[in-house]
């Protein structure tokens, strides 16, 4: 049902481009997007396929993946303990675990109450602790197991967040979760405990509202990343990073153009990228310079395993392996879910805004001014597969030019709109 953009893109068409990059595209259906990759060693891994509902797993660093689980919802998240145990996280609020290396996955959500609405982000310090979070859409809250998720418990995080989208904690009871602040003016937000959840700091807020911190990477001790998802009435790309096990976060600009992105990851302090749906930036000193490089599509989750090695997803799976010197070019088309259009354009203020679902989603339709204000909040929530028309009557007395913006389990769609 997805909408295929009539065009291919060589990925590595030259030897020496491949060297240069040193990334490859794995071999694994396109599934649009899969959010959430999780690899226990260099060669054993596992995908979670977004709205597809794959569970795929890998024993080759990702030379062949199998299907292991088809679940009807959107699996946003996935994480091991080990070879054997694991948890997937949907954006329905399903919670699997398997307990045999992903032969067999059970739901497990029922035994939380109150019920998550969906869960973003997973971590699991140790075999008895995980945690997890949500929802990029809102709420905000985290739940826990002290018991290797037999037993979970809840916390309304609203007193910090309005959102949450990704956590990762270091020990049983030292860590951060990210997303937007409450009140959401504050922007995206990076918050920190070190008693479990008991309570929780703030560590950053971006102050530009329409921000969210979207991932969050440990690099090692010292050095932790933070991408930042933004909306298009904030005119540059920005990211994050702390030197000091993230007491303190600097913001750093990636582009001085608005781009949307979700991923980051960096191999050692000065070596990392950042990016989303069609934009993939690469640094080498430590974020303060970046270009712009072509590497698959959709990017979310990026997973360092050694000092060589790393996976991000997307579109498909692509494997980050050094400076390597062999490649075989694929082809590999771009497929975009949902679409959006508003009429007319330029408009008097009365305009009519038409949404195409390619599948059942949390869609979240607004429309801002200039500065990020939400003028007009037009659906939230759930949405079914399908076509939708929206129309609204932007006061002329204001004129300029304002977003309409979709947001939507699988990504971001915007179109800017002038009132005359």
């Amino acid at each position: 049902m997805r909408s295929i953009i009539l065009s291919f893109i060589l990925l590595f068409s030259a030897l020496a481009s491949r060297a240069q990059t040193g990334w490859s595209v794995l071999n694994i259906p396109n599934a649009g997007r899969y959010d959430d990759i999780f690899f226990i060693n260099d060669s054993v891994g596992w995908a979670a396929g977004g709205s597809t509902g794959w569970i795929r797993k890998t024993v080759n660093g990702g030379q062949t993946w199998t299907l292991q689980f088809t679940s009807p919802y959107y699996l946003r998240s996935i994480e091991f303990i080990d070879a054997n145990t694991g948890f997937a996280g949907s954006l329905n609020g399903q919670l699997y675990r398997t307990t045999n290396g992903g032969l067999a996955w059970t739901d497990i959500s029922p035994g939380i109450s109150p019920a998550p609405d969906g869960i973003c982000g997973l971590s699991a310090p140790t075999a008895n602790t995980i945690y997890g979070c949500g929802l990029w859409a809102g709420p905000a809250y985290i739940i826990k197991s002290a018991n290797g998720g037999d037993d979970w418990t809840y916390t309304d995080m609203s007193t910090y967040a309005s959102r949450l989208v990704d956590i990762h904690f270091t020990t049983p009871d030292t860590g951060f979760a990210t997303g937007t602040a409450n009140p959401a003016s504050n922007g995206g937000v990076i918050i920190y405990t070190t008693n479990g959840g008991i309570s929780w700091t703030t560590m950053h807020a971006t102050q530009a509202l329409t921000d969210i911190v979207w991932k969050i990477q440990r690099l090692d001790a010292a050095n932790w990343f933070a991408s930042i998802y933004s909306e298009p009435t904030n005119d540059d790309t920005r990211m994050l990073r702390s030197i000091d096990g993230g007491m303190t976060w600097t913001q750093l600009t990636v582009s001085d153009d608005y781009t949307y992105i979700e991923t980051i990851g960096f191999m050692d302090p000065l070596h990392g990228w950042t990016g989303g749906e069609g934009t993939l930036w690469e640094t080498t000193d430590g974020g303060v310079t970046w270009e712009n490089i072509d590497v698959g599509y959709n990017y979310n989750r990026f997973f360092k395993v050694n000092d060589s090695t790393a996976y991000l997803s997307g579109q498909r799976i692509y494997k980050y392996e050094g400076d390597i010197s062999t490649s075989v070019a694929l082809a590999e088309e771009r497929t975009t879910a949902h679409r959006l259009s508003v009429r007319p354009n330029p408009s008097d203020g009365h305009i009519t805004i038409n949404v195409s679902l390619d599948n059942a989603t949390i869609a979240d339709l607004s429309i801002h001014n200039s500065t990020g204000i939400t003028v007009e909040q037009l659906c939230t929530g759930n949405a079914d597969e399908g076509e939708y028309t929206f129309t609204s009557n932007l006061t002329p007395s204001t004129a300029g030019g304002y977003f309409v913006v979709l947001k939507t389990n699988e990504g971001m769609r915007y179109e800017k709109v002038v009132v005359k």
